[in-house]
């Protein structure tokens, strides 16, 4: 959808809002006296902003027939010109570009911000049941 744009001018935008949402939540939450609520209070958070930033990540996504073989020629003799030859292989270029900078960004969110927050909650779980 937005393959045209530059990726850090959509994402960062959105990056720096969901920072900046958390930091917020984290501050308002912070007179929560159990540990276990706290750490209850960020999963929500986190799993929040981690399913908005994965929204943007999806729009940023190339669309399917970008990655489609159709219109390509299948003989040598449809090739007119050397601009026809190297049309198809930037486009291909561009769209795999894109996927994998939103695979990456999207690997480091799910792994980053769910699976440390998991560890608090238990962490939090099992202080919990030592006490």
């Amino acid at each position: 959808m937005f393959l045209d744009s530059d990726f850090y001018y959509i994402f960062g935008p959105a990056l720096l809002v969901a920072i900046i949402l958390a930091m917020g939540f984290r501050f308002w939450e912070g007179r929560k006296e159990s540990e276990l609520e706290k750490a209850i209070s960020e999963l929500k958070i986190n799993i929040v902003l981690i399913g908005f930033l994965s929204i943007v990540l999806w729009f940023m996504l190339p669309s399917t027939p970008s990655l489609h073989t159709f219109g390509f020629p299948e003989t040598i003799h449809e090739i007119q010109s050397n601009e026809q030859l190297l049309d198809y292989p930037q486009g291909q270029s561009s769209a795999i570009i894109r996927t994998t900078q939103v695979v990456q960004w999207f690997i480091f969110l799910f792994v980053w911000g769910l699976l440390t927050t998991l560890y608090s909650v238990m962490k939090a779980l099992g202080n919990r049941r030592e006490a």
